[in-house]
Parts: structure tokens; sequence; C-alpha cells
């Protein structure tokens, strides 16, 4: 460790001694007595702890808590009190006090709440890194971006923003091209104009032509009144037709004249309807294999694919994953009522193994999930779901159907429930190994030796 505490306190027996047990700790320690002369030393020196007591001649601990609010704000400080003056060290965390310890001191104790404010320091400086680098990174809408493929990608949507060429999203499910579309449509100058979105997976056929073209009253039985269709309701700005490869023959012809044409006849009309309207089509599915089996139109394909754009799936822009989970952590952080603040490393590592078949949707979900299991103030490996712990190949969403040797691919799930249970009880017992032997009913050596070999750092939870 190379952390630096400045002990404030004018009990000169008490500053040689801590001063002795932090150094014995493997921190780089300096003491004063007096809370003025440590104001300079703050200032000077970047200390990652302010161990001070609370009741000293002149200025006390209260007034250099205030002093350090203002001029180093990211220093966590402990208080030191007597048993006498508690309701002044409940002042002091009101204040903004990391903790507080009482005289005479616990040694355990007090190397146990340095630990923490630390481990919570170096964690607040960790998030503010990550948000600093979200800041840093390229965005396009509400996408947030750090990979290269998605930089293109950003390139070529900003290009075609402004044009009315038909821009057709491809990407697995889950990939964030509604997002893309809505970034071109506000991107453009028909951001004033309304974005209209039409899942045609989500629409049987009978309905799917009253819905893009709307219906006239008496088109059908129960076509009580006029009604508009997307098309019309999008006059001066952009639909876009999510999922356009689930769109049946006979309509994809329909599409394709309005498309051509630029007009557009309500069910059971006969007048024609001139649109003004800018069309940004997307789908998982491969156009081009559908038109070689009769399924899709080829002419509607070129007429939509004016400018192809592939989004990437997040296996392949794993360089982004921190920065999402960041992202989502912070947007759902209400599910947990605020109080879920990091991701533990060890989580991280989990997700960035896991192959994400659902792409950044699923990741949110997950995020979501997280907050929802999480007990402390952080996301811990053990609650992120078991399949994302045994990451089944990239295409495969089946894990027992990996291509790993039986025993081999059994090992791996042992092994992600074994990393499971002890990071969660180590959570739970802040660390404290014999704790956590005695759930297991198994000695310490037998945790110790676990703890080595799935390499979980226990420093972390203490």
């Amino acid at each position: 460790m190379n952390e630096h505490i400045l002990i404030v306190d004018d009990d000169k027996a008490f500053r040689i001694a801590t001063t002795a047990l932090l150094e014995d700790e493997g921190y780089a320690v300096r003491s004063c007595g007096d809370a003025r002369d440590a104001m300079p030393l703050l200032l000077d020196a970047r200390y990652d702890l302010l161990l001070s007591d609370l009741v000293m001649e002149g200025m006390n601990g209260i007034e250099l808590l205030q002093w350090l609010s203002v001029h180093a704000p990211d220093t966590p400080a402990i208080m030191i009190t007597g048993f006498g003056s508690i309701n002044t060290a409940v002042e002091a965390m009101r204040l903004g006090a990391f903790d507080y310890i009482t005289k005479p001191c616990d040694n355990a104790e007090l190397r146990v709440k340095i630990r923490r404010a630390l481990d919570a320091r170096s964690r607040d400086r960790e998030l503010e890194r990550l948000r600093e680098t979200v800041r840093d990174t390229s965005a396009f809408g509400n996408i947030v971006t750090q990979n290269e493929a998605m930089h293109k990608v950003f390139s070529l949507l900003r290009r075609v923003a402004d044009t009315d060429l038909t821009v057709l999203l491809l990407g697995e499910t889950g990939t964030g091209k509604e997002l893309a579309a809505r970034a071109v449509h506000y991107s453009s100058a028909r951001r004033n104009g309304p974005f209209i979105v039409v899942n045609c997976a989500a629409l049987p056929e009978t309905l799917l032509e009253s819905e893009l073209f709307g219906h006239e009253r008496n088109a059908f039985t129960g076509a009580l009144r006029q009604r508009i269709g997307k098309f019309e309701e999008a006059q001066g700005g952009t639909v876009f037709l999510d999922e356009i490869g689930d769109v049946p023959l006979q309509m994809q012809t329909k599409l394709l004249r309005v498309l051509q044409e630029r007009e557009i006849q309500r069910l059971g009309g006969n007048d024609s309807i001139p649109i003004d309207v800018r069309v940004i089509a997307a789908t998982h599915r491969d156009l081009t294999a559908m038109i070689a089996a009769g399924e899709f139109r080829a002419d509607l394909f070129y007429r939509l694919n004016e400018v192809p754009v592939q989004l990437p799936p997040l296996r392949e822009r794993r360089d982004d994953l921190p920065l999402l989970a960041d992202t989502f952590l912070r947007k759902h952080a209400s599910i947990a009522g605020g109080t879920v603040a990091h991701i533990h490393p060890e989580a991280l590592q989990v997700m960035m193994r896991y192959d994400w078949p659902g792409n950044v949707r699923e990741l949110e979900n997950l995020m979501k999930r997280a907050l929802v299991t999480a007990t402390g103030d952080s996301i811990l490996a053990v609650d992120i779901p078991v399949q994302t712990h045994t990451s089944p190949p990239a295409g495969n969403t089946n894990p027992a159907a990996s291509d790993l040797p039986f025993k081999e691919y059994m090992r791996s799930v042992v092994q992600a429930a074994e990393t499971a249970f002890i990071t969660q009880a180590l959570e739970d017992h802040r660390g404290n190994i014999s704790a956590v032997a005695e759930r297991m009913d198994v000695d310490r050596k037998t945790v110790y030796r676990k703890i080595e070999e799935l390499g979980i750092d226990a420093s972390r939870y203490r």
C-alpha cells in the first residue's frame, strides 16, 4: 500500500503510537499536533485520509473538517473523540466525516475503519474516472462509446443525418438500432418534426396496412371512424420501420409504392395523400438471404438500402462495457434508492467474460436486476445472474450446449458458484475470514486456499 495518512492530534503519545501502528500496516504516515499546522500540509500534499482529534486547543476538529470540505473535499476524514463527545462526533458525520472512533482506540477497529474509508475513496475515484471517460468519449444522441468501430458508425450517421436518404440499420437484437434512428432524426433538419416508431414484427398483416396508412370510416368491420396512419402522423419528421424484415410480401409491394411515389392511400379510400417523411428502417435479419429465398423483395431492399449501417454486437465492443454498465447504473439508481454507486471489479470481470447474446439491451436489464439484488453500496459478482458467469461461445445462447467437455463445463459452473458464494460471504462478514470459514463449515486454511484458487481479493471487503 502507498496510501498517505495525516494524523492531527495534540496528544503526542497517541500520535507516536498510531503512527507506528499504521506504518506497520504499510501506510505512509505524517502527523502534527495542531489543526492550523495541518492545513498547509493538506494543501501541499495529496493525502488519502485525515485522522483528526475532535477536541484540540485552538482550532478544533469540527473547524478543520469544515475547512477540509472546501479545500480538499475528496479527502475522507475519520474523527477521534472521547466518550463524552459522541454528540460532537455525530455532528462531524453530518458535516461529511466518513466515520469516527472513540479513545482509547481499539487498534483492530481503527484498522478496519481506515481500510473502509480508503477503499470507499478508491471506488469513488474509479467511478469518477469512468464518468470522466464517458464525458470524453464520442457520443451521438444517447449513445456513448470509446470503441473504434462505433466511432465509424457515428461518423457515417452524422454525415447522413442532414440528408433525406433512407437509412437501413442492420444488427443483432438489442444493439441499439432504435437509439441510432432517434439520434439521426434529432441530428437532422427534421428534428422539430415527429419521430414515429412502427414495430413491424408486432403487428399482424391484417392490421399493418391500417397502422401504416390509416383507414376511412367503415373501411372494415369495426372501423367506426376515420384514422390517420403512421406515415401521415410523421409528416415533416421521420418514420422508423423497425424489424422491416418481418413485413409480409404483399405488404412489401404496397410499401415500395409509397417509398417511390411519396404518397399513400388510406385503407378504404381513393384519395392520394402526399407525404413528406424521412424513412429509417432496421432489421436483425439477413435480407440478402431472404431475397434469395423469395421472402423479401429485391426492389424494396434497394430502395431501403441507400445508406446501410451495421451496428456491432456488444461482444465485439467489450471496451465499451464498463462505460455502458456505469451509464445504466446511474440511469436506474433509483431502483435501489440511490444507495448503490459502484460496480465491484470482480462483477465487472464476470460481465467482461460473457458474450451478451442480447447485447446492450441484455446488459441494461441485467444492471436493473443487479440493483434489486445488491445488498451493499456495490454490485458484486454474486448479484450477476449465474448464466452470465458461464458464458456460452459467441452465437450459442445455451450454456449446456457448450463445446467444452462435460467435466470441464461442470468445473466452470462449480467455480462460478463457489466464487459467488465466497464473495457474498466476504461481503456479509466484512472480510472476516474466521466468520466466512464458520459459515462454510470449513477451516480458515480452506477459505484462504479457495480465495487464492478463485483469484478473489479478500482485502476489498474489509
